[in-house]
């Protein structure tokens, strides 16, 4: 054996001779990303759902496959909450959660309008305990959004971004984006198809909405993701699980935005040069028409050129200036109820008044 040689054992590392010893590595630090411990906390309460149609075959009925989503566990009652448009239609449900646990699901209650919709269970695996629900008033732009979910039916998994916008009815017009009539959390936490009516989370666990829709041209992830604010869910769900449904409050009015009409045309039409923002009545039914809200009329021109004709200009809802028929939907849709009121701030040939609308109810949609 040669002086200096040295033995090296497998997966060993020695200095040789008149080397410094090279640094004990020091294990790997817990992971600091707050998504861990969330995961690891509420994976167990998210499920994935599998809708199923009844087909005709050469042998009978038998399943087949028609949608998957995902839902999460509402309360200690075994309610699952997940989007309309994962169960509409479906002639049987498969609830599975993380363990492997499967088993039917039954349609509690409904809400096209809103896209939500309530499932039950016989019971949840034992010791899972229902999600925590945050407010979604409260959310911050840029603060970390998490999803869980099954994205093109990958089961319990987890994205993760930032909350990049809380977006009204109609704000973006031109954008394409998703009109949710109670308002939408927009995220770049990635979301597929699969991901609906799964929950989103803040890092402390809390869930801050319900994720719904893709902003793509493609159908597939883009980066903007759509949550229904947990807020909203609050509202709502409470009602589809007692009463199957929920009643939405309707005022009665569709029309157009000053911003949207050209200032020459305003000058035609006589709005008073100091009312900027507002929303020009164009149509009028139930509580609105009851009021006398006044509506102007759209008509067209030889050549296709649109004309209007001065109604009600809206500029305040409860003292509330708005600017947007969306913000009018959002404000009463997150606020009132069917038979409650509300106080129209008006101009009304030059002049400004306040006109008391009691709200009807929207028809419910199947």
């Amino acid at each position: 054996m040669l002086m200096g040689a040295v033995a090296l054992a497998v997966g060993c590392t020695v200095a040789l001779p008149g080397q410094t010893p090279p640094p004990t590595p020091t294990p790997l630090a817990v992971d600091s990303n707050p998504a861990v411990a969330v995961y690891d906390s509420n994976s167990p309460k998210v499920v994935n759902i599998n809708s199923l149609a009844l087909v005709r075959t050469t042998s009978g009925v038998a399943q087949q496959p028609q949608g998957v989503g995902t839902g999460f566990l509402y309360d200690a009652d075994a309610h699952i909450v997940t989007n309309d448009h994962v169960v509409q239609d479906a002639a049987q449900l498969l609830v599975t959660f993380k363990d492997g646990t499967a088993t039917p699901g039954e349609i509690v209650g409904r809400d096209p309008y809103l896209d939500l919709a309530v499932i039950r269970v016989g019971s949840p695996p034992g010791g899972i305990q229902p999600v925590t629900l945050g407010d979604s008033d409260t959310l911050r732009i840029g603060q970390t959004a998490l999803a869980i979910g099954s994205p093109l039916g990958l089961q319990q998994t987890l994205t993760q971004g930032i909350v990049s916008a809380v977006r009204l009815p109609d704000q973006d017009p031109s954008s394409g984006a998703i009109d949710l009539p109670a308002g939408a959390v927009q995220t770049d936490a990635a979301i597929n198809p699969g991901n609906s009516g799964g929950p989103l989370f803040d890092t402390t666990g809390n869930v801050i909405g319900v994720n719904t829709a893709i902003l793509s041209q493609s159908g597939g992830s883009q980066g903007i993701g759509f949550a229904i604010p947990i807020n909203v869910i609050k509202r709502v769900v409470p009602d589809l699980i007692q009463y199957g449904l929920y009643r939405h409050p309707q005022l009665g009015i569709s029309g157009v935005p000053l911003a949207a009409i050209g200032r020459q045309t305003r000058q035609q039409l006589g709005i008073p040069s100091d009312v900027e923002q507002g929303v020009l009545v164009l149509q009028v039914s139930g509580g609105a028409q009851e009021a006398g809200i006044q509506p102007g009329a759209m008509s067209s021109q030889a050549g296709g050129q649109p004309t209007l004709s001065l109604g009600d200009i809206v500029v305040a809802i409860d003292g509330r200036p708005i600017g947007t028929p969306g913000q009018i939907i959002a404000y009463i849709e997150n606020n009132k109820r069917p038979g409650d009121s509300v106080t129209l701030t008006l101009v009304r040939n030059g002049q400004q008044m306040d006109v008391p609308v009691t709200l009807g109810e929207r028809p419910q949609q199947r």
